[in-house]
């Protein structure tokens, strides 16, 4: 097919008696149809989040994009990069300034917040009330690490849809840094898993039925003082990494100005895309 041929193929086999999708299995048979969401969705998304799809916000799939040509690129930016020296070395020259200081193995409590002239907290939402509203839903990764001669897989990348699979998907480093050469491989197995009080969360799972306790969490956020919420887990939205760096440079721009200009720093509460 041609690419016109193929958006036309698209377009008659995605389910047209659904206008506005109100679930991600929805908006899928809407996008793409019943065969090709249950050949390359549907097992993928019950490993990644551990429910079915009907349970999932439609706003999950509607950043993907559907593409007509030969680009395999995740993102369909003009500029993508990475940092040469890799994100540990670009992290360590960030926090070496003479102003920051780090406190590991140490608990916050919303308490030392009266300590502080302000708070950025990104952790999770419902952890900075104590979970007064109820839990939120959080998933966790678990990485299992390989090493190996040569080449593995040949990408960066490999997802794995069958749901028969256990691993979501196969991450292979070195390919993300093509101008460096190495003769041996590590590469990453990833498996999606609920988030227990002892793991580390990735990212929130905005179930459709979470709708109501997080109301309750964003009017309390937005009603508290001296703090900002920003990231994944402390505003609960699924972003790519791009938006959350984007949205954390904007802030912190906002917020020097202000304490340039000798203004109170605001609390905030990011509202876009919550829904």
């Amino acid at each position: 097919m041609n690419p016109q041929e193929a958006k036309d193929w698209i377009k008659s086999i995605a389910s047209d008696d659904i206008q506005e999708p109100k679930n991600f299995e929805e908006q899928a048979l809407k996008f793409i149809g019943k065969d090709l969401y249950e050949s390359f969705f549907k097992g993928y998304t019950k490993k990644q989040w551990g429910c079915e799809p009907s349970s999932l916000p439609a706003s999950i799939l509607k950043r993907l994009p559907i593409r007509f040509n030969y680009d395999d690129n995740y993102f369909s930016h003009k500029y993508q990069g990475m940092p040469r020296d890799g994100y540990t070395y670009l992290v360590q020259n960030i926090l070496s300034h003479e102003n920051i200081a780090i406190k590991l193995t140490t608990k916050f409590d919303a308490l030392l917040k009266n300590e502080f002239d302000h708070i950025i907290w990104t952790g999770k939402l419902d952890e900075w009330f104590d979970y007064k509203k109820g839990h939120l839903g959080y998933r966790t990764l678990d990485f299992i690490k390989f090493e190996a001669e040569g080449d593995f897989q040949g990408t960066a990348v490999m997802n794995y849809g069958n749901e028969e699979v256990p691993f979501t998907r196969i991450s292979e480093h070195k390919h993300f840094t093509p101008w460096e050469e190495h003769h041996r491989t590590i590469y990453f197995k990833e498996y999606s898993r609920a988030c227990t009080e002892k793991d580390i969360p990735y990212y929130p799972i905005r179930l459709v039925d979470d709708k109501k306790i997080l109301d309750e969490y964003i009017k309390l956020a937005r009603d508290e003082r001296g703090v900002t919420f920003a990231g994944r887990l402390a505003t609960y939205r699924y972003m790519d990494m791009d938006v959350t760096i984007r949205e954390a440079l904007d802030l912190s721009k906002k917020m020097l100005k202000d304490i340039v200009q000798g203004k109170l720093i605001e609390s905030f509460y990011h509202q876009e895309g919550i829904s």
